[in-house]
Formats: structure tokens, sequence, C-alpha cells
């Protein structure tokens, strides 16, 4: 049984639309702008290159769901949720342009993805497609909370993008259980969430790499000692992804998780005091 405690958190988040614009001046950005560190730029940007259609799937996965959806205070947190997802899309799209002005495949990606969600949406049960959406919601969810809370997670970022993925975190973070929630409701099954989740660790692990590695290719930085060093480094060292991650990962397999047992809402609090000046939509 989930825990009632995180239901209530949940149902008491506001997930306001927020109207972004981050203006990136390109032409003085460098390439290499997480800490001059081809293996971290270049995971950051096939993080990117995902988002911009992943979100509209995760939105029609959502909307799919909507008419099964009868409580009110849900169905306002879909709408958030839909004009968060939209906008993150939007400016991982603005962010997408500067890795092709670098020489990366960025927009020929961003095009297949879009066949393949079309395609997916077609031949995929549309209750597998809301447990998929519940996965990687969880991966953004795990990963935006280093990003807010561990420093060297975005230690060395150019402070435009530093922004964008601070600001991403935090919508991600707001609007964390949407899916979830949806899903309990209009699903429900133990068995569909956590195969979706088994596969979407092995597919969602096994893309960011292969797109990583066509960029490191390009580059020249592929077959590079230092750059695999740098990874290890990323990886299990400093920010130390993969032990910063694993606990709150494994959390999913449990029969009574709810993402909001994760109770980070003094993040959200502290960076709207920050950045009470955005505009609303």
């Amino acid at each position: 049984m989930i825990n009632p405690h995180s239901k209530r958190i949940s149902a008491e988040i506001n997930i306001p639309g927020r109207k972004m614009d981050f203006g990136f001046n390109l032409a003085a950005l460098p390439k290499y702008w997480y800490g001059n560190d081809a293996f971290k730029s270049t995971y950051m940007g096939a993080l990117s290159c995902q988002f911009p259609e992943g979100e509209r799937m995760f939105m029609d996965a959502v909307r799919d769901h909507q008419d099964k959806i009868s409580d009110p205070r849900l169905l306002e947190q879909i709408k958030g949720f839909i004009k968060q997802e939209a906008m993150h899309g939007h400016e991982h799209s603005q962010f997408n342009k500067f890795l092709d002005t670098v020489g990366y495949p960025a927009s020929k990606y961003e095009a297949f993805q879009k066949k393949e969600r079309i395609w997916m949406r077609k031949v995929i049960p549309a209750k597998h497609m809301l447990a998929v959406t519940c996965a990687l919601e969880h991966f953004t969810a795990i990963m935006a909370h280093q990003v807010l809370t561990n420093p060297e997670a975005t230690e060395g970022m150019d402070e435009q993008f530093k922004e964008l993925w601070k600001w991403h975190a935090i919508e991600e973070t707001e609007h964390k259980a949407v899916a979830f929630d949806v899903y309990q409701e209009a699903v429900g099954s133990y068995w569909i969430r956590i195969f979706a989740m088994i596969n979407i660790t092995i597919m969602f692990t096994a893309r960011t790499s292969f797109l990583q590695m066509i960029f490191l290719w390009k580059d020249g930085q592929l077959f590079k000692p230092s750059t695999w060093f740098s990874g290890f480094k990323f990886y299990f060292k400093k920010p130390g992804m993969v032990p910063s991650l694993w606990r709150d990962y494994i959390d999913y397999f449990r029969r009574d998780f709810h993402p909001w047992d994760h109770d980070n809402r003094e993040l959200l609090d502290q960076w709207n005091e920050e950045h009470s000046n955005f505009k609303t939509i």
C-alpha cells in the first residue's frame, strides 16, 4: 500500500507552467561547456537530444489516460505537467541547435525520434507507454535531485547552461509524481510498471551511451584514455552519478513506492523564492 503521507504531499504540490526564454548566446559558448571536459559535455548533450521528443511522448501518454481520471486536483496537475513538459522540449531544442553548430547530429537525431514516437504510439498499448513515462520520470527526478543538491554535479558548467539544467531539475521535481499518480489511478499494475523500468533502464542507458559515443567519435575523443578516465570519475567519483543515484533508483521496485517518498519540497520553496519573477502560463 502506498504511503498516505506521500499521496498527500503529491496532492499539495502546485505545478505552474513558466514562460522561459534563456536566449542562449550560441556564438559565445565553448564546445566543451561543462568544465572544459569532452566526456561530461557530450554526456549532457546526449541527454538533451532525447528531451524534446521524449517530453512530447510523456505528454501523449498522460493525455491518453486523462479521461480515466476523476480527481479534480490531479486533473489540474496534469495541465501544469503538460505546460512544463512543452516548455522543456522548446528550451532543449534551442540547446540542441548549439549542438548542431559544433558538429553534432542533434537535429537529425531529433527527427528520428519524432518518427519513432509516432510509430510507438501506434503499436504499443497506451498503458505500457504510460508505464514507460513513469520510469523515465523517475530517472529525471533522481537526476534532478543531484543537480539541485550536489554542487559537484554542476561544478564547471557554463552559467547559461547551468541555469537551464537547474530550472529543468526544479520542474522535474515539481511534477515527478503526476504520471505516476495517473498510472496508479488508470492502470495500477505493479508488474507492467516494473517491466517498463527494467526495459527503460537498458534502453535509456544504451541509447544515451551510443549517442554520446557518436559525439566523441566526431570530435576525435572516443579512443583517448583521458576521455574514459574522465568518464569513470564522472560516474563513480566526482560527482559519482552511479552511487549517488543507485539507492533512489532501486526504490522504484518497491510495491508501495511513490515518488514523494523522496520528500525534497524544500528545494522547490527555495528556488521559487529566488526566482519569483518568472511569468507563468
